[in-house]
């Protein structure tokens, strides 16, 4: 921490000290409390270590989640200093007493108070969405950010569900990204729209930016793309998909086989187009592949199905945890599994494998299926995507 209290509630700080400072050698000889837990605190500092302050000893404390690393403290002086130099009204290390809260900074624009988190430490979804909550409870905006050190710069990056927790959602630009700050470059990385592989891969491209040429809270998200590039990196993850479940998931208590088989079904009679690319893709960890053939399977169980069908068999595969939701900063909204289906059924519409007719939609009988064998799976879903590309990513590209 960089900002300690004395006994009779003065604030101290050691923002910006330098180790060899009077007013550090001043400090160490004083008796300071922690401003969150009352707890007795000293200074540490050092030619290598940030002067700062620390609990004497271990102390259950709500206000600081965490070890304080030398990045974190780098990274809240950096920032407040970007912020200032905005012109910017900040407190470093708020504390926000009615929650037991302490923010590394707080950044006051106008009427919004933006409690500015560094998380550089892994904590659980279930944290994070509390600490946003409780900051949320007292007026104050959360703005997480993650070190930038930790993530490669690549248009294919893997994300640990850790760093999938901050993926953020831009209504401008109607796309998720992922925003990360480095203190030593003074930069921030902007991936963006992240387009899912598998649980942790992903498809993306990315800008850094260096600080001084951006205006918190305003960052440049990019209207995003697909490419024909792109989408054939989407369809080569459903062939690997398909070829891992036809040779490795025989067991009779796996819940996709024993649906389709359930439905006098196999993966050799789904149809190819099974694994649409959709932007509604990024709400789920498992494969589109997956949970869009048991919404086939739904689809196929009468002469015609409805949207609400498919809307309440897609809430049941979450709620029976059959099929897994990704856990993101900004949620998606209640209605994501009508946007999810109402994606899916246009692009189906599009492509003329569903009719629209008077009590919901008809399954067009056009004969496909993946194939009785591996190789002749794989050639159909290929021959499918090949006629159907350009009006998969036209219709990605227009939402």
């Amino acid at each position: 921490m960089l900002i300690a209290q004395t006994p009779q509630g003065s604030p101290v700080s050691l923002y910006l000290a330098r180790h060899n400072s009077p007013l550090v050698s001043s400090l160490r000889t004083q008796s300071l409390i922690c401003p969150s837990c009352k707890s007795t605190v000293i200074v540490k500092a050092g030619q290598k270590v940030i002067p700062h302050f620390a609990h004497k000893s271990k102390a259950a404390c709500r206000g600081f989640s965490e070890n304080e690393s030398a990045f974190h403290l780098l990274a809240k002086t950096s920032l407040n200093r970007w912020f200032l130099n905005q012109s910017l009204q900040t407190e470093l290390e708020k504390n926000y007493a009615d929650i037991n809260r302490r923010a590394d900074i707080s950044v006051q624009i106008q009427q919004t108070d933006f409690a500015v988190e560094v998380q550089c430490s892994p904590i659980s979804a279930e944290l994070l969405q509390l600490r946003s909550a409780d900051y949320r409870k007292v007026g104050a905006v959360p703005f997480w950010l993650l070190p930038s050190e930790f993530i490669q710069k690549s248009s294919m990056i893997k994300l640990s569900a850790f760093y999938q927790q901050f993926i953020r959602y831009s209504p401008a630009a109607r796309q998720y990204y992922l925003l990360t700050y480095s203190p030593h470059e003074h930069t921030f990385t902007i991936y963006h729209h992240l387009i899912p592989l598998s649980k942790s891969l992903f498809l993306t491209s990315f800008n850094e930016y260096h600080q001084d040429t951006l205006y918190f809270p305003s960052f440049p998200i990019r209207p995003f793309s697909m490419s024909d590039s792109l989408y054939n990196v989407h369809i080569k993850m459903n062939e690997k998909w398909l070829v891992n479940v036809l040779r490795y998931r025989r067991s009779v208590k796996d819940p996709l086989l024993r649906k389709l088989y359930e439905a006098n079904l196999s993966l050799y009679k789904t149809p190819p187009w099974v694994g649409l690319l959709l932007r509604s893709n990024i709400f789920f960890l498992s494969s589109p592949m997956e949970w869009q053939i048991h919404l086939y399977i739904s689809m196929q169980r009468g002469r015609t199905f409805a949207k609400h069908q498919l809307i309440q068999e897609l809430q049941q595969l979450i709620r029976r945890k059959v099929i897994h939701q990704r856990v993101l900063l900004d949620p998606p909204a209640d209605y994501m599994f009508e946007q999810t289906v109402d994606e899916l059924l246009n692009v189906l519409e599009k492509c003329d494998l569903i009719l629209p007719v008077q009590s919901g939609y008809m399954l067009k009988k056009s004969g496909e299926a993946i194939g009785v064998k591996e190789e002749t799976g794989l050639h159909s879903i290929r021959e499918f995507h090949n006629r159907m590309k350009a009006q998969i990513i036209q219709e990605y590209n227009r939402r």
